[in-house]
Order: structure tokens, then sequence, then C-alpha cells
């Protein structure tokens, strides 16, 4: 399969539209779209009405921690991110293509994109760069790559559905897909407590715009703190996708990004630490840096919603 060359690792993790038209029999194709509730839009009735050729609905919010009752789409059990991939077909060597349908391009995609880094996926994972508005500029009236074909709901509520089960049977869940945790990839509360605000080991970098990273914006959820982890940078998510297009700035755009932000990209022996607010937008600066050369990130999983939930945490503002 064609890809994008990254300047400074050699293997992209975007694909241009033109590719994935070229491609779009070869691929599994997934639609990842979600989008926070004041948006008021429905991804799935959305991916209903209209898609890209081939493509299936993978829901980041449902496919998650059941278990987990106060942190939104937190990572779900093996089994069940397993179970969410046997439903569409998806075995551990299938070469997946992953867009989202956001106005600025790209927002939720690069979530699933970590997802599969975090369990192990053996074949190539890649991004629809600019998102389906990119490519729908280019296709909308090709009908061999648009499918807009209403489905039914039973449809596009397979991998929510296949989770569910995993979470009902527990240990008596098979799968064909093999997922393992890859937990280099993932930071916890106690792991950014320790190497990020106690030691500083790690550096951290947050999503969030400036206002909520610098406590001076209400945070969206009731009950937060306002504020950021201590010693951790800011790099507002939109700063990395190009304002036009929604697509990834080039790699020399994207250092040029997080070193203004006092990032040490170079220093290798200082892993880093992607945040926001509920793991979601984190994962495109991973994927960002991804692209400069960096593929250690670890993302807080809980991300805001958990750090500004606790009264055993320490919380910098602005003043």
């Amino acid at each position: 399969m064609a890809t994008n060359a990254s300047a400074t690792n050699g293997t992209s993790a975007l694909i241009s539209p033109e590719q994935l038209k070229e491609n779009i029999s070869a691929v599994k194709i997934l639609d990842a779209s979600w989008y926070m509730p004041f948006v008021k839009r429905v991804p799935k009735a959305e991916f209903q009405t209209s898609r890209i050729k081939n493509s299936q609905f993978f829901d980041v919010d449902k496919v998650s921690d059941l278990s987990e009752k106060n942190l939104p789409h937190m990572l779900p059990s093996a089994t069940a991110f397993a179970m969410a991939c046997d439903a569409l077909g998806i075995s551990n060597d299938s070469d997946v293509v992953i867009y989202d349908r956001a106005e600025g391009g790209i927002f939720s995609a690069a979530r699933l994109w970590w997802m599969f880094k975090a369990f192990g996926h053996g074949g190539s994972v890649r991004v629809l760069n600019g998102g389906f508005k990119a490519y729908e500029k280019l296709y909308s009236e090709d009908a061999e790559a648009m499918d807009t074909n209403e489905i039914a709901m039973d449809e596009v509520e397979k991998s929510e559905r296949a989770c569910v089960e995993a979470y009902e049977k527990g240990d008596a869940a098979t799968t064909k897909y093999k997922a393992t945790l890859d937990t280099n990839r993932l930071a916890t509360i106690e792991s950014v407590k320790r190497d990020v605000c106690k030691t500083n080991a790690k550096q951290c970098v947050d999503a969030r715009p400036k206002g909520r990273f610098e406590g001076t914006t209400p945070e969206p959820r009731a009950g937060l703190a306002c504020g950021s982890i201590p010693n951790s940078k800011n790099v507002p998510f939109p700063e990395v996708l190009d304002a036009e297009t929604g697509k990834f700035k080039d790699a020399m755009q994207l250092k040029e990004v997080f070193q203004a932000a006092g990032m040490e990209l170079d220093n290798q022996s200082k892993k880093i630490v992607a945040t926001c607010g509920t793991g979601v937008t984190a994962c495109i600066l991973t994927l960002g840096m991804h692209e400069v050369g960096r593929d250690d990130v670890e993302v807080y999983d809980g991300s805001w919603c958990e750090w500004g939930s606790r009264e055993d945490v320490p919380v910098k503002t602005a003043s």
C-alpha cells in the first residue's frame, strides 16, 4: 500500500485521500467519529446515510472500559477490543485506515490509531489526513469512492455490541484477534504524579486550549478543578493541524510547534506523556510526535477528567 513518508522516521502514520482511494479495496476502513456533547452531532446517524466506500463504524466512545463509571471512554479490556475487531472482520495483520468527520479535519481518529498501537496491532494503521472532509471534497460524486446507501443501525453498532458482550462473558470470551496491552504506551495517574510532577523524569504535553491549561477558562465538565499538571507544556491540538485543510502540518512545522512550547523532542532519554481532557485529543499530539520521530509517547488515559477530579494531586494555574 502506498504511504506518506515522514521526514524523520521513514514511515508515516498518515494516508492522503488520493492514496486511500487508490487502495480502497485493500484496507480495512474505519469511521471513528466522536464529538464532545455540546457539538450536538450524532456520528452513528451520519455514518448511516453517508460514508467512505467499504468503511465500518468503530465506536471509540462505547468500545471502552464498561467497569469504569466515572471516566469516559477509557481503554477497554484487551478482550473487548479484540471482540470489536472480530465483529468488524479485522485480523491482526489487517492494514487499517481510520477517519473521522470533524470540521477541523481530525479529532477522534487518532484515538483509535493509538488504541490499535496500544493493543499491538501487527498490520499498518494509518489516519486519513484531513479526514472525511478532505476525502468528500475530492470524491463526493464518485460512486467508487463514496457510499450513500442508508444502512441499518444494527450494522453501525457492531463494535459497541461486541464490547458489551465481552464484558458480559468475562473470562469465558474467546477471540480470533489477539490483543495484548503495551503498557509502555499508557500513563496512569500514579506514573504521572511520580515521573512528571515529582521527579520531572518525563516530559508532559497537554492538548487542551490555553485557557483551560492555565486555569482561566472553566472546564466543560462540572466538578473539575481548573489548571494543569505541574511541569507540563501546552500545545493546543489545533496547532498541529493546518487551519485551512485540516491536515497535519509537515514534519518541520510540527517540530517548530512542539519546540516553541518548550518540548525537548531531540532528548530521546526523556520520554513524553500526552494528556488532554479525556484522552482523545492527546492522541492527536501523539500522532504528531510520531511524525517527527517520537514513537515512544505515553497517553495519560484518564487525563484531566481524572486529574481534575482528584484532591490528592497537585494543580498548577497561571496565577
